[in-house]
């Protein structure tokens, strides 16, 4: 079965997740992030310049603002699609160019990239398929846009895989050599399409320990057939790690009824300086965005985490430059006279 992600000769033309994606465009994202991130860089890359269509929900205007931001600083034409609208109507009709897309649905952004492809390989439309629901608008009798690369920017617990590539350029800027680390995930896995993307990517770059401390409710089954060590008391789950990542915990896992309330996550799991002495004396204390002030970790942290949290999002926006300029100049050579798709 071919790599949705990637061409069929191994080129990326997607960034939907890091599982699946070889290490060797892993660590040109990565590379791509840390050039990109000095003044010298330059802004425009190969070829005609695409334009770039965000379409994210009103919820995410903060995203799709550092997109813009993102877009606008490789001088793309970028276009913000109207999110109130179903998937396959919005999408409809695009000319060439790249798909940001940040949808509440899991796999929204594989339905984007693969059933668009399909329908273009047929020269007709797709009616139904996994995604011919109200939510996706049914089915549609519009060609794929040739050349349309999709972009992940977040589909619901499924991936968000440059938010996990920060991370990793966060661990990889203060501990550079992976193949020698214990990583400790705490809190909610679950519900959370970061970690997820998070254990392929450490995993793919050759981390040797993974871990997982969470509430069992909010452990996701297969964790161990992905080379993770899941624990349900903390204590256990930091002893001797060399990265703590905190996790929010998530809307969904209290009102699904998988945790009384946060106050009783917070008691068996929430970060104090005590925990945090059973990690190695370096450790390295991270957080995905979106943590509850006293939940997660005691205020203790707030000023280290604050300050991880705007170095992540630096991290996270060069990031957003590479993935973008890299599909920008796959798609360029593709329009570029005798370029092929």
């Amino acid at each position: 079965m071919l790599n949705p992600q990637l061409d069929r000769r191994g080129e990326l033309i997607h960034l939907l997740s890091t599982e699946g994606l070889p290490r060797r465009h892993a660590e040109r994202l990565l590379e791509t992030a840390a050039a990109a991130a000095e003044p010298s860089w330059p802004t425009q890359g190969y070829g005609p310049l695409p334009p770039v269509f965000l379409l994210l929900p009103d919820t995410r205007r903060a995203t799709r603002a550092a997109y813009w931001r993102a877009a606008e600083q490789l001088l793309l034409p970028v276009t913000a699609l109207d999110p109130a609208e179903p998937l396959a109507e919005a999408v409809a009709g695009l000319p060439p160019g790249i798909l940001v897309l940040g949808h509440p649905a899991s796999g929204a952004a594989l339905w984007a990239a693969t059933h668009w492809a399909a329908a273009h390989a047929r020269g007709g439309g797709v009616a139904g398929g996994l995604f011919g629901n109200s939510l996706f608008g049914g089915g549609f009798d519009h060609a794929a846009a040739p050349g349309l690369r999709v972009l992940n920017a977040g589909d619901g617990v499924h991936a968000d895989p440059l938010a996990a590539l920060a991370l990793l350029r966060a661990i990889l800027c203060a501990k550079p050599d992976l193949t020698r680390l214990a990583v400790t995930l705490v809190g909610d896995v679950r519900h959370s399409g970061l970690a997820r993307s998070l254990i392929h990517a450490l995993t793919t770059l050759g981390v040797p320990e993974l871990r997982v401390a969470a509430p069992p409710a909010l452990l996701p089954e297969g964790l161990p057939q992905l080379g993770v060590f899941p624990f349900s008391a903390l204590d256990e789950g930091l002893r001797d790690a060399d990265v703590i990542i905190l996790l929010p915990l998530s809307a969904e896992a209290v009102a699904a009824g998988r945790l009384p309330s946060p106050c009783d996550y917070a008691a068996g799991y929430r970060l104090s300086p005590r925990a945090l002495a059973l990690a190695r004396p370096d450790a390295l204390l991270l957080s995905a965005a979106g943590l509850h002030a006293g939940i997660e970790a005691e205020v203790a942290f707030d000023a280290a985490l604050a300050r991880a949290g705007h170095e992540r999002d630096a991290l996270e926006h060069a990031l957003r430059l590479a993935a973008l300029r890299l599909l920008s100049d796959s798609l360029g050579r593709t329009l570029a006279p005798g370029g092929r798709a």
